[in-house]
């Protein structure tokens, strides 16, 4: 069902106009609301390098992550742009053994885990807690069901869908099909159970008169 999407990711992120550059507002908020200055932060599946770049300017240690090599080089490049460093690395979420147990302070994990299937997101969670230290925190983007992508997805279980989109004037038309997997509330605390506190907020944002709701959940993990 997700063949297609690591190929379909290094495409986009060899592509400027997918190569982000600012940093999304609430991950910002969520740096420095839940991570120490000075501290070990991975941002896991880095895209293009946004955090990162977010993360070494605020004097974090800060670790980068993709699976693909276009984000990786992108990212490199866009700290060199501005004198900044990282620990950068083509990875795997469901991978990561070259990274220690117990070796980081925080990690950022936006827009990642759900457009991978359950296996490889159930992995990934195990990852995030084995490489925390104890008390540390992640702060995860997820992609709720009610978002407006998950009415017209083709539906494999109740999370587990393929992205249909011919709108070119939205956002998903780049995800068309594209494997996703939604979650609501009660999935997110059945993945994340290892963790000993979470905490699980919605974000909805409407556009086009309301008729078009954009939908997050945004997760923070206590080890």
């Amino acid at each position: 069902m997700q063949s297609n999407t690591q190929e379909k990711w290094n495409e986009l992120l060899g592509d400027k106009r997918h190569q982000l550059i600012y940093p999304s507002e609430h991950v910002i908020q969520a740096i420095f609301r839940n991570f120490t200055r000075g501290g070990r932060v991975l941002d896991l599946g880095c895209g293009a390098g946004r955090h990162v770049k977010v993360l070494s300017e605020n004097g974090f240690e800060t670790y980068g992550c993709d699976y693909t090599q276009n984000g990786i080089d992108t990212t490199k490049k866009l700290l060199d742009k501005f004198g900044l460093k990282a620990d950068l690395r083509v990875d795997s979420i469901d991978g990561l053994a070259s990274y220690e147990s117990d070796f980081f302070d925080g990690v950022l994990c936006c827009g990642v885990l759900f457009y991978n299937d359950i296996n490889t997101i159930e992995k990934a969670a195990k990852n995030i807690h084995r490489l925390l230290k104890t008390n540390a925190k992640a702060y995860i983007t997820l992609r709720n069901t009610d978002d407006y992508r998950y009415k017209d997805a083709i539906k494999h279980t109740k999370y587990a869908t393929t992205i249909v989109s011919n709108n070119t004037n939205a956002s998903s038309d780049v995800e068309n099909e594209l494997f996703t997997y939604f979650f609501d509330k009660d999935e997110v605390k059945r993945v994340f159970a290892m963790f000993k506190d979470i905490q699980i907020n919605t974000s909805r944002v409407t556009s086009n008169n309301d008729e078009r709701v954009d939908s997050f959940l945004f997760v923070t993990l206590t080890k």
